[in-house]
Formats: C-alpha cells, sequence, structure tokens
C-alpha cells in the first residue's frame, strides 16, 4: 500500500486542532506571539538596513512574510521573517540590481521555493551533512561581522560588494573613524553580552538598545557635533511628494516592485536576467536550508514532527508576496523560533500575532524608532552572529570528528566568505558524498577479504532472531551507516512510548557513524533520557566505538550503557526496574 503524502497547506493548523487548541492555549500563544513581536523588531530593522534595504522593509517583511509563512506552513513553532544569514547574499543584489531587482529576485525565489514544496524536496536537507551546515553557517556569521564593522566604528568609506574588499576599505579608511559611534556601538555589544550572562529572563535587546538610544541622545545634547548615526537621521522616504526622515508611520501598502526600478541598475536583458536567476536561485537555496534547519531544531526542543514541504510550499508563498508590500526574502529564524517556544507558543496563531504586533508598532510607534542609533544596530548583529556562528559546536567537530569532515567544515567556512554560500554549499556536498563513498568501499573491500583477526578487539556476540523483547522495553534496530544521508530518516523513529521504562538501541548492523549520525542519535537518546527511560546501546562495532571515544560520548552521556549483548541489556533493564520498584515499596512502607 502506497502511504498518503501529507498535505502541503495549512498542516501546522492541522496539527494543532488534533492536539485541541484549549482557552489556556489560546492565551499561551497570544503571549508569545506578543513577547516575539516586540523582540523581532529591532532585528528586522537591524537586517533590512545591513542588506542595503530602509528599516521599515525589515519590519514589512517580518508582518507579510511572517505571517504568510507561519499561517499556511507545515510547522507549529517556527516564526519567519528576514534573517541574518541573507545579508550576505543580499547586500552585493542591491549593489548590482537596485531594490527592484532585490524584490523580483525575491519574488522569482518565492516560485522556486514553491515548486520545490510541490515536488516533494524537502527531504533532501537529509543529505547535507552537519559540518556543511555548520561551516557555512558560521561563514555567514563571520561575513556578517565584517560587513557590520564600518557601521560600528562609524568609518566613512566606498560600498563594497566582496567580503575581503570590505575588510581592506574599512582598514583603509580607519582615519575617518567617528568615535561617538564607536562608543555606542561599543556600548551596545558590551551591554548585549553581559546582559546575556547574567539575566536570562528577559531578552537583552529590550533594555540594551534603548539605553543605546538614549546614550545617542545624551552625547548629541551634550555636543550637535558628537551625535552618533540614528535611523531618523539617515533615512529619508518621499511619501507623496513629502520628505519622511526614518521610517513612515502606516501599514505596508500594495505597488509593484518594478514601480522601483533604476533604469542604471535593471534592465530586462540577458545579463540582468541572468544575474535575476542567478540571485533568486541563491535566496531560494539559503531559504530553504534555514527554513527547514529551523524547523528540525523546533522539532527537538518540542518532541514535534513539521511537514518539511509544506514548510517549502507557504516559504515560497510568503516570498512571492511579501515583495508587493515592500518586503524581501523570508526564512525561519532560529531567534524568533527559540524566543516563541521558551514564551509557551504552540500553534501558528503566535506566528500570526508576531505579526500584528509590528504592525501595531508601526502605527502607532514608528516617530520613536527613529532614535535608535546606527551603531546600535551594528553591535546587535555582530552579537547575533557571534551566537549563530556556534563556534564551540564547529569547534568539536574539528578537535573529534574524522579529519575528513573537519576538512570539509573549515572548505565550507572559507568558501562562504570568499566566494559565496552557493559555491560553498556545492562543494561541501560533492566532498562530503566522495568520501562517504570511499569510507563505505573501504567497508566492502573489509568483507570481502580475508584477514588475520584482531586479538585485542571485543567481538559483538551473535543473537537469536526473533529478539524476544520484554514488556515495557522500547527496542530500537538500526541499520546500515548511519550517515548525513540517512540518519534523519533513522533516527526520526527514535521517540518514547507511554508504559516503557527502557530503550534499547541495537547498533549491531551499524558498520560506521558520522558527526551528522552521531548528532542526531545523541538528540534522539536525549528525548527518551527526559522521558524517564533507562537507555542502553547494544552490539556497537568497532568503527562507531572510535567515533565515540573521540567525541567523549560515554562522558557526556554518563546515563547511557553500553552491552554486546541483546539479552544482558534486557535483563539489566528488567532487574534495574526491580530494584526501583522494590526501592519505592520499601519507601511506601517505612512512610
Amino acid at each position: 500500500m502506497i502511504p498518503i503524502a501529507p498535505p502541503l497547506f495549512f498542516s501546522a493548523w492541522r496539527a494543532t486542532f488534533r492536539a485541541g487548541m484549549t482557552r489556556s492555549r489560546f492565551l499561551r500563544d497570544l503571549v508569545a506571539g506578543i513577547v516575539v513581536g516586540i523582540t523581532s523588531l529591532p532585528l528586522s530593522m537591524a537586517f533590512a538596513i545591513s542588506a542595503g534595504m530602509t528599516p521599515q522593509s525589515g519590519i514589512y517583511t517580518s508582518i507579510i512574510g511572517g505571517f504568510i509563512a507561519g499561517f499556511v506552513g507545515g510547522s507549529r513553532y517556527q516564526i519567519s521573517g528576514p534573517t541574518a544569514a541573507f545579508i550576505v547574499i543580499l547586500l552585493p543584489i542591491v549593489h548590482s540590481m537596485g531594490v527592484a531587482g532585490l524584490l523580483l529576485a525575491t519574488m522569482l525565489a518565492g516560485v522556486f521555493l514553491f515548486l520545490m514544496g510541490l515536488l516533494r524536496l524537502g527531504k533532501l536537507i537529509d543529505f547535507v551533512s552537519f559540518p556543511v551546515i555548520a561551516g557555512f553557517t558560521f561563514g555567514i556569521a563571520l561575513s556578517v561581522i565584517i560587513l557590520q564593522l564600518r557601521t560600528l566604528l562609524g568609518v566613512t568609506a566606498p560600498a563594497t560588494i566582496h567580503i575581503v574588499d570590505e575588510v581592506r576599505m574599512v582598514y583603509t579608511h580607519m582615519s575617518t573613524l567617528n568615535w561617538c559611534d564607536t562608543m555606542v556601538g561599543g556600548f551596545t555589544l558590551i551591554a548585549l553580552f553581559t546582559w546575556r550572562r547574567f539575566i536570562t529572563i528577559i531578552p537583552g535587546t529590550l533594555v540594551v538598545l534603548p539605553l543605546s538610544a538614549l546614550l545617542a541622545v545624551i552625547m548629541a545634547r551634550i555636543n550637535p557635533a558628537w551625535q552618533p548615526l540614528t535611523v531618523e537621521n539617515h533615512f529619508i522616504s518621499i511619501i507623496d511628494g513629502v520628505k519622511v526622515s526614518g521610517i513612515p508611520k502606516g501599514a505596508p501598502h500594495f505597488d509593484f516592485p518594478w514601480n522601483l526600478s533604476d533604469p542604471t541598475k535593471l534592465a530586462f536583458d540577458f545579463e540582468h536576467i541572468n544575474l535575476l536567476v542567478r540571485a533568486a536561485v541563491s535566496i531560494a537555496l539559503l531559504s530553504s536550508i534555514e527554513t527547514l534547519i529551523t524547523a528540525v531544531c523546533a522539532d527537538r526542543l518540542t518532541g514535534t514532527r513539521h511537514n518539511p514541504d509544506g514548510e517549502l510550499v507557504s516559504h515560497g508563498l510568503a516570498n512571492m508576496v511579501a515583495p508587493f508590500f515592500g518586503g524581501f526574502a523570508t526564512s525561519g529564524a532560529i531567534p524568533r523560533t527559540a524566543a516563541n517556544i521558551q514564551s509557551g507558543g504552540t500553534s501558528p496563531l503566535a506566528s500570526a500575532v508576531h505579526s500584528i504586533s509590528l504592525l501595531l508598532v508601526v502605527l502607532f510607534l514608528a516617530k520613536w524608532l527613529g532614535y535608535l542609533p546606527m551603531a546600535g544596530m551594528a553591535g546587535l548583529l555582530i552579537f547575533i552572529a557571534y551566537y549563530m556562528s556556534d563556534l564551540a559546536k564547529c569547534w568539536s567537530i574539528i578537535r573529534t570528528s574524522a579529519r575528513a569532515e573537519g576538512f570539509t567544515l573549515l572548505m565550507c567556512v572559507v568558501l562562504t566568505v570568499w566566494f559565496d554560500m552557493v559555491i560553498a554549499i556545492g562543494a561541501g556536498v560533492v566532498l562530503t558524498s566522495i568520501l562517504f563513498m570511499q569510507k563505505m568501499s573501504k567497508l566492502a573491500v573489509t568483507e570481502n577479504t580475508l584477514q588475520a583477526p584482531d586479538v585485542g578487539a571485543q567481538a559483538v556476540a551473535p543473537e537469536i532472531e526473533p529478539v524476544k523483547v520484554p514488556e515495557g522495553i522500547l527496542y530500537f534496530k538500526v541499520q546500515g551507516a548511519l550517515f548525513f544521508g540517512a540518519a534523519q530518516r533513522t533516527m526520526g523513529v527514535i521517540e518514547p512510548k507511554p508504559g516503557a521504562f527502557g530503550a534499547v538501541i541495537d547498533m549491531r548492523e551499524v558498520p560506521m557513524i558520522d558527526s551528522t549520525g552521531l548528532t542526531l542519535l545523541t538528540t534522539s537518546i536525549d528525548g527518551l533520557t527526559k522521558a524517564g527511560l533507562t537507555v542502553v546501546l547494544a552490539g556497537v562495532q568497532p568503527e562507531p566505538k572510535t567515533v565515540f571515544d573521540a567525541a567523549g560520548f560515554r562522558e557526556t552521556n554518563p546515563n547511557v550503557r553500553f552491552f554486546l549483548v541483546l539479552s544482558e541489556a534486557f535483563r539489566v533493564l528488567l532487574m534495574t526496574k526491580d530494584q526501583h520498584t522494590n526501592q519505592r515499596a520499601a519507601a511506601h512502607t517505612s512512610s
């Protein structure tokens, strides 16, 4: 029987109604949406400014794109909008083709995403290995930090497109440094890191950025020549023939993107169409990767499952519609999604409230947003990029994984910074595929040649099939290599069930495991242990055992037990259950 594919539209709402929408959940979604809306306000503005757009275009992206992506999509928890990762690829598009070029590229990227969802290509993210994702993410974070240096320091220099040129340009124009901007940006950066270290209940952006704006106002009052650059004195818009400073008050309005065209930057000839298509492919690729990775992270935090194809379709629609209201590239956003989960959000209603909250801010508080200093926004982006880089995880891969995986990660970092993310991901996927085929060929040769047995190796004891699983114990048999292409699919079935007290993961037929497989296996084990189950790994072969030892798996997971034989694993789990039962009975009797 052929399995029925999940629906592409409104699958998150379907899952919400199946789980039940109670009054309590409704109120939690309402509160979470307001909190995330307030938190994402400065982020939306900062991302837009750094991409060469006006601050209100970032807010419009979160209002229109975020609403459509959340309402139609396949994740109950995901919050979408502009993200820091897009800055690196959007800024060159704006420089070469103007605002209209970026909006048209976004529309075309939306078409690509929509078609990817219709073709059910969401699962292809499983074939991008973790070192590749970590490498290009670190490269994007490093590029974002470099691009913010001129604004943070108040350096006046000609605009550049490439990251390497930006480093050279800022360095050669350090004589133009504005120490007022530097003070405001430095204060913002230090305050954000300090706030995160000591206070976690309230987001630092809600406190630090208003303080940065206050510092800028005080400096301007003391001496007008000291005034740092702000949103109000940097951005000028023409609305109905009237010049408006800062962020225009009012809701996003409908307009055709090509009406914003600059004839010197955008023309419909072969050269510009080629640039447009290439830009659209980059936007679609980054949006799909970031959206699906964010949805997977939300699943791990909540114990749920998203519909990847539904997410591609919804973000395709969001990117097709947002440009008609002044918005640009939209994708899932990890900081917003994490904030939504931490605030108690449980359904797409939180995403809708997030967008409505931003709309109300634009309608009633646009004037006050003009006081935000540009250097403070740059400090915020550098702060976000630092945590986006996940430096500790990247170092762990380089230090503990195979040399080939560490090299892949570093290669993706360099290619992302030096060229772009499309080249980095393409090269990373090709290299990891070649390395995987090489490793599998070595395993095949070992199976078909006679070699002297390793006296020091501990053999995996044979088992009598079929395996008889005692009541109350979950049994998961993993077969085949746990590599980047199969690990997500394999580990997806390992989850707790009511009435179970223990779980056995049979790894006798797992010849190899890479860093992606190890990461997903660890995540699955964490889900079992959080549910109160005792976890056992049985029959781990020498190759995976080497990976476990190099990564310090036993030290970081002390509660996970290892056995060579399944029957011994079952026996010990049953004994553990009996001991716990006797202890509870003795405690009850003594009381």
